[in-house]
């Protein structure tokens, strides 16, 4: 997009030129100095980056116990890690380690400017719950880059979008919300949780005439499917199809692709550290958000992965002074790319393996994306890992790693909330476990597993 779309003023009785204020102001100044950093030199990026490292090491060796102790054992000074080079000689952390470390984990306290200060609990695709503290610039990083986003690949505002997403509210919006909405002036919305039904998404997408559609990549293909067998396929009106949340395999894409004529882009981001790459709109590579994020993939002996090697991403947060999400082992696995012919030297991402997640079946045939309603956890007991499995269409076993044995009343409890987040009414069977959940013969761990495509599972 060679220019911006049209501002929203924030001042009363200014429309034109708009003013933008308070955190409008910051999120379209940082977006835009991002379209310049993205063109910097590769020796720019890292040298931004080993500046910011060096702050924000020196925060966390003051306020974080957990991270003064983690530094301590590794024989590391906070002054030494002022480089991407001599991060390295930090060993990654991992989900169980950051679980472990508890209350000590965060900083007991953040710079002045850095507030409010809030919290997310998640469970990736791991199936392993954390809970992870973040702050106003971390917002402010996250809504800059998701305008990135959208600048890169020339979405119009002013078009409809709709969204479906695990655990969002069912609703029609008069616009887009944040951030977008707060820097620019956008169509309506129309927001769908994942548990409404196929043929009701449908119902409501050919409704609304959305420009924009964004879900996770098996529900876009569940979609796909409905669309391709009707005569009118898919809405006319879409012309972005963003994806989110999921791996996009190669193989998913190019089938997308085909059947909805239309490129995919795709996200790739996660609770805990925000936007880590986006698909670049020249190509199928994935830029990785170098002003924010140190991004790693690492071998099995934690030495970086040359180009076109697959490993483990190792993540680390420049600007999250409440929690030191620094070289922070998020789960996933993906292959490193080389530079980019769009020009921009942030470095890239091949492919992002992620973890598969399956399309729930329910007892009519109908499909929906499930959620475990892991937020619910806490209030019951403690809860290391979990896992669902659907074996059959009335069989679905709910797996959780607990540190102490389940009363017989916490097994209820735990089946209640697994009822009400998949729409259930038939009881679920609850195993307990002392020992962590194995993953797949490929080592990944998937927090839910469809038994019935096991025969024909397809891409995913």
């Amino acid at each position: 997009m060679s220019a911006l779309p049209r501002l929203r003023s924030g001042l009363d009785g200014i429309v034109w030129p708009p003013v933008a204020t308070d955190e409008a102001a910051s999120i379209a100044l940082l977006a835009t100095s991002l379209l310049t950093s993205e063109r910097l030199p590769r020796a720019s990026l890292e040298a931004g980056q080993g500046e910011q490292l060096g702050r924000l090491i020196a925060h966390h060796a003051r306020h974080s116990p957990a991270f003064r102790a983690r530094l301590a054992t590794a024989g590391l000074a906070p002054d030494a890690l002022t480089s991407v080079e001599r991060l390295r000689e930090l060993a990654p952390l991992t989900r169980q380690a950051l679980q472990r470390a508890g209350r000590d984990f965060f900083a007991a306290r953040v710079p002045p400017g850095h507030e409010p200060v809030g919290q997310t609990v998640t469970s990736g695709s791991t199936g392993e719950p954390v809970t992870v503290k973040k702050t106003a610039v971390t917002r402010l990083f996250w809504a800059a880059c998701t305008i990135r986003d959208h600048l890169w690949h020339g979405r119009d505002f002013a078009g409809g979008l709709v969204v479906i997403r695990p655990a969002i509210p069912d609703a029609e919006m008069e616009n887009w919300g944040f951030p977008v909405a707060d820097v620019f002036a956008t169509g309506p919305a129309l927001a769908m949780p994942g548990t409404v039904g196929l043929e009701e998404q449908v119902r409501r997408i050919d409704r609304f005439g959305p420009e924009h559609l964004l879900c996770f990549p098996s529900n876009l293909k569940a979609l796909a499917d409905i669309w391709m067998a009707r005569p009118e396929g898919r809405p006319q009106s879409i012309r972005h199809l963003r994806t989110v949340g999921a791996n996009l395999s190669p193989e998913l894409r190019a089938s997308l692709t085909r059947q909805l004529g239309l490129p995919i882009e795709d996200n790739y981001s996660s609770q805990e550290a925000g936007i880590v790459a986006l698909q670049c709109p020249q190509g199928d590579l994935y830029h990785t958000m170098a002003e924010s994020l140190v991004v790693e993939v690492l071998r099995a002996d934690d030495t970086p992965c040359a180009e076109g090697e697959v490993g483990r991403v190792v993540i680390t947060d420049l600007h999250n002074f409440a929690s030191p999400i620094v070289r922070y082992d998020i789960g996933d696995f993906a292959e490193v790319g080389g530079p980019c012919r769009c020009g921009r030297t942030l470095p890239t991402l091949r492919r992002v393996l992620g973890r598969r997640r399956n399309l729930f079946v329910k007892a009519d045939g109908s499909r929906f994306l499930p959620r475990a309603g892991f937020e619910s956890f806490a209030a019951i007991a403690p809860v290391l890992q979990y896992q669902v499995v659907q074996h059959a269409l009335d069989d679905i076993e709910f797996k959780l790693v607990t540190a102490v044995p389940l009363s017989a009343a916490q097994e209820t409890a735990f089946s209640a909330v697994l009822r009400e987040a998949l729409g259930l009414v038939a009881a679920i069977r609850v195993t307990q476990s002392r020992e962590r959940l194995p993953g797949s013969v490929a080592g990944k761990f998937e927090d839910f597993v469809c038994r019935l495509d096991e025969a024909d599972p397809g891409p995913a």
